[in-house]
């Protein structure tokens, strides 16, 4: 008999309720702060089947820093802060009556929806690029899994090592890339991988300074850049680009080349040329004002924004909502800064045109990411 929420002929539970329905990074961040939504009288519920994911540590997992179980962090630790999980996921959704069947028979009626739903490879973008020996997201089993099998070879006698090729740019597609340039070097020998990505810079955003030195570091340590360049297909081993060279390839690991989680065409929501879904500078659905859509580019915002700034603007959106009144969004000094762990010790951080360096920059960020772990885990 499925357990169902109190319906109206019972007695109200108390406070209103906010469901976070999915296991991204801004739903992480929303859980560590969920006493801070109980304070204005929300009850919060997190319904995922998967545990979080620390994506500050995925980039160290793949280079052989981290192991798979110290980049996860259990869903369940929500009532740490105050909040309830349910490990299932959406089955059906009635947005007119707010109410959520889950998959394993249960009803949950709500106040206001969060949805944070990591996104899949859209299988149609490149034509031919699963004949490849193997495709691979940026999600912790996809890397892990990627680790796996490069060990494995880097560890044996094998004459020819796989050539790796990332597509998508920007600071995670680097991190990556750098990544698997360390977990070759820890082994003693170069891995072959290529970045391919379709910006000028490798960190947009960052001065011409940081983008030159951290050029001339990976091309160092042995990547081939391919950038202002697309991908168009996949054939016999080779990325075809769109100058017509091609980038010899055995395995791919796709950054970019993404669409929604199936999951959202539950919602009915209308979307734009672009594939996108309206949303306002808060994340708040246009179509619907109960519904939060943590993935989408809020109103206003020329440019995108970074993991720490959604995180953020996600919470701050959440707690206006079901405290009544507006408030601004502010930004810990630390939250200014983006890192990057290189792999090799020497980590970049960077502030706009302001940039560093070096291991003093490992050591911050380590400290960082562990307090913001810890903090999760309510080990601190």
């Amino acid at each position: 008999m499925p357990n169902t929420q109190p319906r109206a002929s019972d007695p109200p539970p108390e406070g209103r309720h906010l469901i976070l329905v999915g296991n991204g990074d801004a739903h992480l961040h929303v859980a560590a702060h969920a006493e801070r939504l109980a304070r204005h009288g929300a009850r919060v519920t997190l319904v995922t089947r998967q545990d979080f994911a620390f994506s500050d540590w995925l980039g160290g997992m793949l280079g052989g820093e981290w192991q798979r179980d110290d980049v996860r962090l259990p869903a369940d630790r929500i009532a740490v802060h105050g909040g309830v999980h349910v490990g299932a996921d959406l089955a059906q959704v009635d947005r007119h009556q707010r109410r959520l069947t889950l998959t394993d028979g249960r009803e949950l009626d709500y106040d206001w929806l969060s949805l944070d739903l990591p996104p899949v490879v859209d299988e149609h973008a490149i034509p031919g690029f699963y004949t490849a020996q193997g495709v691979f997201t940026a999600s912790a089993d996809d890397l892990w899994q990627l680790r796996q099998r490069l060990e494995s070879q880097l560890a044996g006698a094998a004459a020819r090592l796989p050539r790796v090729a990332l597509l998508g740019g920007g600071p995670n597609g680097v991190e990556l890339a750098a990544n698997l340039l360390a977990l070759g070097e820890r082994y003693g020998r170069r891995l072959p991988v290529t970045l391919i990505a379709n910006d000028r810079k490798l960190l947009p955003g960052a001065s011409h300074r940081a983008n030159r030195w951290l050029a001339q570091r990976l091309h160092r340590r042995g990547l081939q850049l391919e950038l202002v360049a697309k991908a168009t297909r996949y054939h016999r081993s080779q990325l075809i680009l769109d100058d017509g060279s091609g980038v010899d390839a055995d395995l791919l690991v796709v950054t970019d080349h993404l669409k929604p989680s199936p999951t959202l065409e539950m919602f009915g929501l209308t979307r734009d040329e672009d594939n996108a879904i309206d949303v306002d500078a808060k994340l708040r659905s246009r179509q619907d004002p109960n519904l939060f859509l943590a993935r989408e580019k809020p109103a206003g915002r020329s440019a995108d924004l970074t993991t720490r700034e959604r995180n953020a603007l996600l919470l701050a959106s959440l707690e206006e909502a079901v405290g009544g009144e507006s408030r601004a969004l502010h930004h810990g000094h630390n939250e200014h800064w983006k890192a990057l762990n290189l792999g090799d010790l020497r980590d970049i951080a960077w502030r706009g045109p302001l940039w560093c360096r070096g291991r003093w920059v490992r050591r911050w960020k380590h400290r960082r990411d562990r307090r913001e772990v810890a903090h999760y885990l309510g080990e601190r």
